[in-house]
């Protein structure tokens, strides 16, 4: 799969339109300047040679070097890292925070008022934009509250948390009506199942039986849905880090594809494919450590 992916981000960015060169050497530059530039850079050679060149220096760890800072892409994408990482586990915690309860209830309460509440949230969870609900965020909880920086990082732990609540809740809005869905119905279905009826039966609390055997249970049709959500919460960081002016990946990515620094797009999508493939593959680990019906042959 990653192999599949390189070629295609290789490609993609060959066919894309514009010329870096141009980008680099600005835009009066001679068409003798460009031709050198081009060539000390290897992309007059054939796009095969370049092919070949990109895997090689992958397969050493080299993502290459910037056009425009001149900084190897390894060291732009550690910088950005940590923001990013904050960010995606703060995203998902919330997400499992709102969404376990919130689930739990739907199904419990399935047709009241409670369930019809937590399924019409959802629904307007699904319908905001998350650049808008960020932006209503700041309006309305960060600039007239002051808890929260309506930008930046900030240098320590806790300006570190204060900092990334909102975006956190931000995807967290966005991502949990998928959670819920799921859960609720997983729920529901375990909950119909004849051992939960045997254990009602022979006067086990409705609470135990939740704890112990249904949330697990249910649990484990849910974890590709938020093995998919995390994979959209990875991407939907670009938004939310712009709005929020967050120095992580998603910003990142975005400079770059505003200069068409093709080294640093490269990188920074490779390196989501590779979080995207790595979450997937532990979510069907997770799924046989659930599931006693699933074995992970060695």
């Amino acid at each position: 799969m990653m192999l599949g992916i390189v070629l295609v981000v290789f490609l993609l960015l060959q066919i894309t339109p514009g010329d870096p060169v141009r980008q680099i050497v600005g835009l009066r530059a001679t068409q003798e300047q460009l031709e050198e530039v081009r060539a000390e850079m290897g992309l007059d050679d054939h796009v095969l040679v370049q092919y070949g060149r990109y895997v090689g220096q992958l397969a050493q760890g080299d993502l290459g070097y910037s056009y425009k800072s001149k900084k190897p892409v390894t060291s732009m994408i550690a910088d950005r890292m940590v923001v990013t990482a904050w960010l995606l586990t703060a995203g998902v915690l919330m997400t499992l925070l709102i969404s376990i309860p919130a689930a739990i209830a739907a199904a419990l309460y399935r047709g009241k008022a409670a369930d019809q509440v937590i399924r019409g949230a959802g629904l307007l969870g699904l319908s905001m934009p998350a650049f808008w609900v960020g932006v209503m965020l700041l309006l309305l909880v960060a600039l007239p509250t002051g808890w929260f920086p309506p930008g930046g990082f900030g240098e320590t732990f806790g300006e570190h948390v204060r900092s990334i609540f909102l975006p956190a809740l931000t995807l967290a809005i966005g991502s949990s009506p998928f959670i819920i869905r799921s859960l609720r119905a997983s729920t529901i279905s375990v909950l119909n199942s004849d051992y939960v009826a045997t254990g009602r039966s022979i006067g086990g609390s409705r609470s135990r039986l939740v704890r112990r055997f249904v949330l697990r249970n249910a649990a484990v049709s849910s974890v590709t849905v938020l093995a998919l959500e995390i994979g959209f919460l990875l991407f939907g960081a670009v938004v939310i880090e712009t709005t929020f002016a967050l120095p992580g990946l998603g910003q990142g990515l975005v400079l770059a594809a505003r200069g068409r620094d093709l080294p640093a797009i490269q990188g920074y999508t490779l390196l989501f494919a590779v979080i995207v493939v790595a979450v997937y593959l532990l979510s069907d680990i997770a799924q046989a450590m659930l599931d006693p019906r699933v074995e992970i042959e060695s």
